[in-house]
């Protein structure tokens, strides 16, 4: 008996949490080009594709080429009801962006008689849903088409819709419609994105106002909307002066000294000369090209010197008489409100909008690589969401995965391509220290060489520090190194011995040096034998010699 309860509960159980079955599900998979249908229209040159995404495993309808319309329908095989609930749901990848061009789709009013083939941009739908993007347009389109009881049709916008997710991954689009309480909801990859009422969020409104302006009304002739008029009892002050100029010249004002009144502020260029083509018949006679008058660069002017202007503190302007409020005022006119004649109060407008009967793909596109996958119409909003769980959620974290390790290979390309341009500076810096620190009299700073050098493989900005450091130091060191203070009489450098004879090999080695390689040799000995004879008393110096002629 215990046993038989808990089958049942078990069964109760599972039920709860499987799937219900959406009214329309299509996953584009092999058939899909027996259920949807291209246009006959000459318009739609753009013709549909199946084909998988980069780094995906399922299969989706994408659009193949740019610049053209497409226009692709599918019939559902019962009518859905909005007035029961409707919930729309669809997957885009927009694999090359979305510049410009739609990627909505268009859910069509069932309508008797109709045929896929015959779809054109004026078939009536009930609800247009999805991205659209071109300019400064950048929404989620959210449309329905609901009919008054006067029977004309008008399609009804979401006011401030979301915005459209730019990046390559695949989302999630998500539109729900409630008739219990009169809402709606936009969901991106499940996350609600805008949500609120039927009568309040749509322009034009659903229900119309009850009273409107009347079209025969206006503003009788004697009707007065002026609320200030100039105070008539008001007089013209007998000091006010209209003639007082704005601004008077300066009277505290002094000539600088050293103001040249007698120099032109410019002067006919001295070295400009005629062009020996000038003809003073056709040209007419030659003038000089205007320089700036030298004389005036270091003057405080030059020419007539003028008293500056300062404003005028007995300016007044045109006089006005001030203003007050004005006896006659009536009021801004308004026309007088009279009962609208198409008033209705549909409270039910989810009844009116008509059974969605097939779903058309009817686009034009700047852009290409779109693939749209998994469209959904359902009455049920937990069914939705548990196909986006089944069916989205796992492409997410495989396109999360894929970004994550891109992001990770690139962050450790730039990492190594920093190392490498660290080391690269770390090693000239080196070179730059070994040959500083091999100077007579420096070896004893050659311990902190290694210091500065591990700093500078550290950070680039710190090498380009260091490395500027040998560069302002090398010259200075060097000049301290030749021109240092000599005696007053400098002793006769010794003979040199003569230097033994090379053999044949030796010879060849010598004569393979290249002038490159002799130069800085040349001048390496130019500086140590000054140095010898400058410092007899420093074997240090010497030693370091003999040690770099060695090598």
């Amino acid at each position: 008996m215990a046993a038989g309860r808990c089958l049942v509960l078990l069964a109760l159980v599972i039920g709860s949490v499987v799937a219900k079955q959406p009214s329309f599900f299509e996953t584009f998979e092999s058939g899909w080009k027996g259920r949807w249908i291209h246009s006959d229209d000459d318009k739609y040159t753009g013709k549909f594709q199946v084909d998988t995404p980069d780094n995906l495993e399922d299969e989706a309808l994408k659009v193949p080429e740019k610049a053209k319309h497409y226009g692709l329908t599918t019939r559902l095989q019962e009518a859905v009801d909005p007035a029961k609930g409707l919930v729309l749901q669809y997957e885009l990848k927009l694999s090359e962006g979305l510049t410009c061009g739609g990627a909505y789709l268009k859910f069509l009013t069932e309508t008797e008689g109709f045929e896929p083939a015959q779809l054109k941009d004026d078939t009536p739908y009930t609800i247009m849903f999805g991205p659209d993007k071109c300019g400064s347009t950048n929404k989620v389109h959210f449309i329905i088409r609901h009919k008054s009881p006067f029977g004309e049709i008008e399609e009804k916008h979401l006011e401030t819709p979301p915005l459209v997710n730019l990046d390559k991954d695949t989302h999630v689009y998500t539109a729900v419609l409630n008739p219990e309480d009169n809402t709606y909801a936009i969901l991106i990859d499940g996350e609600e994105k805008k949500a609120g009422s039927l009568f309040e969020d749509f322009k034009p409104a659903f229900n119309p106002p009850e009273e409107i302006d009347d079209p025969e009304d206006s503003k009788p002739d004697d009707w007065v909307d002026e609320a200030k008029i100039s105070d008539p009892e008001a007089s013209k002050p007998e000091d006010w002066d209209e003639d007082a100029p704005r601004e008077v010249e300066d009277e505290d004002s002094e000539k600088p000294e050293g103001w040249l009144d007698d120099e032109p502020l410019e002067i006919d260029d001295p070295e400009a000369e005629q062009p020996d083509d000038w003809d003073e018949e056709e040209d007419g006679e030659w003038e000089p090209p205007k320089i700036t008058n030298p004389a005036c660069e270091t003057a405080p002017g030059c020419g007539e010197w003028k008293r500056p202007t300062k404003p005028n503190p007995n300016y007044k302007g045109k006089w006005s008489a001030p203003l007050i409020d004005n006896p006659a005022y009536k009021g801004v006119w308004k026309p007088r409100k009279i009962p609208n004649p198409k008033y209705f109060n549909d409270d039910k407008p989810l009844s009116n909008i008509g059974k969605v009967g097939g779903i058309a793909l009817e686009i034009w596109t700047m852009d290409e690589g779109y693939y749209f996958d998994n469209v959904l119409v359902s009455n049920d909003a937990d069914t939705a969401a548990q196909y986006r769980e089944k069916y989205w959620k796992p492409k997410h974290d495989k396109e999360e995965e894929v970004n994550a390790a891109k992001k990770a290979e690139e962050d450790a390309s730039a990492d190594k391509e920093e190392e490498t341009t660290s080391a690269a500076a770390g090693n000239a810096i080196s070179r730059v220290l070994d040959t500083l620190f091999e100077q007579p009299g420096l070896s004893l700073l050659k311990p902190y060489a290694q210091t500065l050098l591990d700093n500078a493989k550290a950070s680039l900005i710190t090498a380009a520090i260091i490395a500027g450091i040998p560069a302002l130091l090398l010259p200075l060191l060097l000049f301290w190194l030749l021109s240092g203070s000599k005696k007053p009489a400098a002793k006769q450098a010794p003979a040199k011995k003569p230097a033994p004879k090379k053999s044949n090999a030796a010879a060849k080695k010598t004569d393979a040096v290249t002038v490159a390689e002799a130069v800085p040799v040349v001048e390496e000995t130019v500086v140590t034998e000054e140095i010898i004879e400058e410092a007899e008393d420093a074997p240090v110096a010497v030693a370091s010699t003999r040690r770099r002629r060695a090598a």
